[in-house]
């Protein structure tokens, strides 16, 4: 297995509970990706800062997918959601420059693209932009139906333009198939627990490599090339936010 992913309070224990080392828990050829796929509330009352101090702390090479805010609350009103995006936008400023300023050269930031549509979307742009953010993951969890989260997919990759996508949440080969060709990466538990047979005593080490390369083929040859929606084709994203119709 060579990449490790787990949430930003896991993290932090096993790291304070192994003499401040990830080495005992980690093989030097793996990739360690720390997530904020926890509590909302954790998420919302951590604050920047204590973020930045802990990456300070670890020395290997990791990569941190940040969150702290939520928009896919049906109850949330158009406001409350552009609300929360901007405090999104905000800490990933306060994140991005703190790292600068640190030096935390050995930690790759892949920011998230957060919201439901194209013009949720264009609110990341600005921000994006200025960090140089060419990769970015979104949560397929919360989007129950495969096409409408393809189609979500499509609008942030026609929007933001990166040179990659990690979807999290999402990692059944069929489903991975259906997915726009620019997503090069997925994570996830229920999938792969239910594909390797996971239990207490760990898991079919043959299942699992037989699950593995459905998922890697499923990523490299086998996409179903959907069509992005008509509106999102036909229009260019500024880096205000705007949008130009053609």
């Amino acid at each position: 297995m060579s990449h490790l992913m787990v949430n930003y309070s896991k993290a932090k224990t096993a790291f304070e509970n192994r003499t401040e080392r990830f080495d005992a828990l980690l093989e030097p050829h793996q990739t360690l990706t720390i997530t904020g796929t926890e509590s909302d509330l954790d998420t919302l009352e951590r604050p920047v800062w204590e973020v930045l101090d802990f990456f300070e702390e670890i020395e290997r090479e990791f990569r941190y997918i940040p969150d702290w805010s939520w928009v896919y609350n049906k109850n949330m009103s158009p406001t409350e959601r552009r609300e929360s995006l901007d405090d999104y936008t905000t800490r990933l400023d306060e994140l991005y420059k703190g790292a600068e300023t640190l030096g935390l050269d050995h930690v790759e930031f892949i920011p998230l693209a957060k919201g439901l549509h194209d013009g949720h979307f264009a609110e990341l742009v600005e921000t994006f932009e200025r960090w140089d953010v060419d990769r970015f993951a979104i949560y397929g969890t919360q989007t129950r139906s495969l096409d409408r989260l393809v189609n979500r997919v499509d609008q942030a990759i026609d929007v933001l333009d990166p040179e990659g996508v990690l979807v999290i949440g999402r990692q059944a080969p069929e489903d991975v198939a259906e997915f726009p060709d620019l997503v090069d990466g997925v994570a996830g538990f229920w999938n792969w627990k239910e594909a390797c047979n996971l239990t207490a005593d760990g898991y079919s080490s043959e299942d699992f490599a037989t699950w593995f390369h459905k998922v890697k083929n499923a990523l490299r040859t086998e996409r179903t090339g959907r069509q992005i929606g008509l509106n999102s084709a036909t229009q260019e994203v500024r880096s205000d936010g705007g949008h130009r119709q053609y």
